[in-house]
C-alpha cells in the first residue's frame, strides 16, 4: 500500500492514472480524500491511498502547467508497511511513469494539438494523441470520464466541457486541463458539450466526431450539447480538435443545425456554456 501526496500549495494539480499499454498484471485499487475523486491531487491537502496487489502496476502522472517554464510538483510516495506473519516474498510494487520533457523518452503527452485522456469501463485509463480516437465506437464499452490535455493553447481561447450522466443529471463545465466524468462507477454519459469560449474563440473552429451506443455518430459543433435520438444511448468514443479560422465566425454559424445529422441541443445549455 502507497499513500500519494501532492508536495505543497500553490503548485500545478498532479493527475494519477494506470499507465496505458504499461506491463504489469497487478490490481490497483485507490481511495482519495474528497475531492480528488481517487485521480487528482491539487495541493499539499490532498492524498490518494493506493493499494497494489497481484503484480507490478504502472502509473501515468501528468503535471497541469498554467504556463511553460512553470515549476514541476514531485509526486509524494509513502509506502505502508504491513507486518504479516508467515509472509514470504514482498509485497508487488508501484512504479511511476513520469512525461519527461520532449527530448527525453518515457510515456509523454504532445507538446501540440489536443491530446485526451480518458477512462474507459473495463480498459481504464487510456490516452488519445491528437488526431486519434478516444474509446472504441466499434463496442458497447462506456466512456465514462475524460479530461482534455491543450498544451499550446493560445491566449484568449480554451476549451469547455460538460456531460450528462444518467440518473446524476449535468456536471459542472470544466475547462481544459480538467476532468469530467467518474471512474469504477459504471455511469453512462448520455450526452456531452464542447465549447469554445473566451475573447479569439470566434477565431477557432471545432471539429470531431461523438459516437454512441447503436452506432449513432454525431458531429461536434461549439456550444452544442449531443446525444442519441433517444437521450438513453451512452458514449462509447469520442475525437476532436480545434483549428484556427479567421473566416469561421463570418461562414460557419455555430447554433446552425444540418439537418443530416443527428444533433440534440438545449438553447438554454448551450448559451450558458457559451458565456
Amino acid at each position: 500500500m502507497y499513500i500519494l501526496r501532492h508536495p505543497k500549495q500553490g503548485m500545478a494539480p498532479l493527475s494519477i492514472a494506470r499507465a496505458p499499454g504499461a506491463p504489469g498484471d497487478g490490481t490497483l485499487e485507490t481511495l482519495g480524500t474528497p475531492g480528488t475523486h481517487n485521480a487528482v491531487l491539487r495541493d499539499g491537502s490532498d492524498c490518494i491511498v493506493v493499494h497494489v496487489s497481484g503484480g507490478p502496476v504502472s502509473l501515468l502522472v501528468t503535471a497541469f502547467l498554467e504556463q511553460k517554464g512553470d515549476p514541476i510538483p514531485a509526486l509524494r510516495v509513502d509506502q505502508i508497511g504491513l507486518d504479516r506473519p508467515g509472509a514470504t516474498a514482498p509485497a508487488p510494487s508501484a512504479r511511476v511513469i513520469v512525461p519527461a520533457p520532449p527530448a527525453a523518452g518515457g510515456i509523454q503527452i504532445g507538446a501540440q494539438g489536443i491530446t485526451l485522456i480518458g477512462h474507459v469501463e473495463r480498459d481504464g485509463d487510456v490516452i488519445a494523441a491528437p488526431g486519434e480516437l478516444l474509446g472504441d465506437p466499434r463496442s458497447l464499452l462506456r466512456l465514462e470520464g475524460f479530461q482534455v490535455v491543450w498544451p499550446d493553447r493560445p491566449d484568449g481561447v480554451d476549451l469547455a466541457y460538460n456531460i450528462v450522466v444518467e440518473g446524476g443529471g449535468a456536471l459542472p463545465m470544466v475547462k481544459s486541463g480538467k476532468f469530467c466524468g467518474t471512474r469504477g462507477e459504471a455511469r453512462r454519459i448520455i450526452a456531452v458539450t464542447f465549447a469554445l469560449i473566451g475573447p479569439h474563440a470566434s477565431q477557432w473552429r471545432l471539429d470531431g466526431t461523438a459516437y454512441f451506443s447503436g452506432g449513432y455518430q454525431v458531429p461536434l459543433q461549439s456550444a452544442v450539447p449531443l446525444s442519441g435520438p433517444s437521450g438513453l444511448e451512452h458514449l462509447t468514443a469520442v475525437t476532436l480538435s480545434a483549428t484556427l479560422d479567421e473566416q469561421v465566425g463570418a461562414q460557419r454559424n455555430p447554433w446552425q443545425e444540418s439537418a443530416s445529422t443527428k444533433v440534440f441541443k438545449s438553447n438554454g445549455t448551450a448559451q450558458q456554456l457559451a458565456s
